[in-house]
């Protein structure tokens, strides 16, 4: 009888059965045939595919996050309130309107964003992507500007100078169109644009009267914060590069219209200062330009 427990036969029966296995393995290895690509990529691969100027039809759903520095031009602002005087003088009520422009500022800014693309065959192994996606972005400037109320009936002209800290929050749906080809080496060139909305809030605001000199008076003290929704839209065209199938870089040309938005802040309240109404402050609409770096990741 065959002793299954003795070392030296149990060793080569395990031999046997491994050999045995490893034959079966390679056979069915052979037979095995890999199945075409349909746009499946391996999971955190590096490994950059052989570039033979044919593009795949592939959709993606995109994840990504980018900044950069954004840069505003002047624009206008006009300050309206009433001075009531007459207790002081027999002129009485005084109207001011103040109308200068705010300076040109930059800063960083930074934001987020979700898409899904869809990609399509053109021509001749070409391709044309198209997303829909939504972003949203912060950023905030200091904002400065002489302003004159030329509206002063027997009295000095009024110079006021206003700093506004403004907080612009922006929401936005875009539509972006990008080219693909494996010929570009995993380069696609895009543009896009998109519409949406902005909340715009100025903190700390200053309104100080310089001539004649009021040393110490901010016009605004009683309530210097307010906020607004407005309408914003912009455009941009970029390049962005596909790596370890996964991830895309991307840098971008932006620009930003925000539109004109009011705001009240509070009366002049000080013993030493006639009292006034509430201040309404009108900015007006305002163009950024922007250069950003992103990365985004497919799901």
């Amino acid at each position: 009888m065959f002793n299954l427990f003795n070392k030296g036969r149990f060793a080569a029966f395990l031999a046997l059965v491994s050999l045995n296995t490893m034959n079966f393995s390679l056979m069915a290895w052979e037979g095995y045939e890999q199945p075409s690509s349909s746009c499946e990529q391996p999971f955190y691969s590096c490994e950059q595919p052989s570039y033979s100027c044919k593009q795949a039809s592939c959709n993606r759903l995109y994840i990504g996050a980018f900044g950069g520095g954004i840069y505003s031009n002047t624009n206008k602002v006009t300050q309206y309130g009433t001075v009531f005087l007459s207790e002081l003088t027999s002129i009485g009520p005084l109207s001011v309107i103040a109308a200068g422009h705010l300076n040109e500022t930059s800063s960083g800014f930074g934001g987020a964003q979700i898409g899904y693309e869809w990609s399509k065959p053109v021509y001749s192994g070409w391709s044309l992507a198209t997303a829909g996606e939504l972003e949203v972005f912060f950023f905030k400037q200091k904002k400065e500007g002489h302003l004159i109320n030329h509206t002063v009936i027997g009295l000095p002209e009024r110079d006021f100078f206003d700093t506004f800290h403004m907080s612009s929050n922006v929401l936005l749906a875009n539509v972006v169109f990008a080219i693909n080809n494996d010929c570009l080496f995993g380069f696609s060139p895009y543009v896009g644009g998109g519409i949406g909305a902005a909340r715009v809030s100025l903190h700390q605001a200053d309104s100080l009267q310089l001539e004649p000199l009021e040393a110490g008076i901010n016009h605004f003290n009683s309530n210097r914060n307010d906020s607004a929704w407005t309408f914003a839209a912009q455009a941009k065209v970029g390049l962005r590069y596909n790596f370890c199938q996964m991830f895309h870089i991307f840098a971008e040309y932006r620009y930003l219209y925000i539109d004109a938005a009011n705001y009240i802040f509070g009366a002049t309240n000080y013993t030493t200062h006639a009292p006034t109404s509430p201040w309404n402050v009108k900015v007006k609409n305002v163009s950024y330009n922007a250069w950003a770096i992103g990365l985004q990741f497919d799901l």
